[in-house]
């Protein structure tokens, strides 16, 4: 099956970064470009999926009081400077 083909719109200098890119690592623009999106939706989508998750703990009643969030950073942030 055909890969669907994506079409955008960058600015020059972006352009020109991608193009020296791929000629120091001696990849193609399109090699750069997919890895470039894989990592990009990757993030998004857990970051989605961890918004999700934390909506669902709440509406579960799964909450951690904030007087003890703030007291465990608190006590991190003291043992840090020590």
């Amino acid at each position: 099956m055909a890969s669907p083909v994506l079409s955008f719109r960058v600015e020059e200098l972006l352009a020109q970064q991608l193009d020296q890119l791929a000629a120091a690592t001696d990849r193609d623009r399109q090699y750069h470009l997919k890895r470039a999106l894989v990592r990009y939706v990757e993030a998004e989508s857990w970051h989605l999926q961890a918004i999700s998750d934390g909506i669902s703990d709440a509406d579960a009643g799964k909450l951690t009081d904030l007087d003890a969030v703030k007291a465990k950073w608190e006590k991190r942030a003291e043992r840090s400077t020590d």
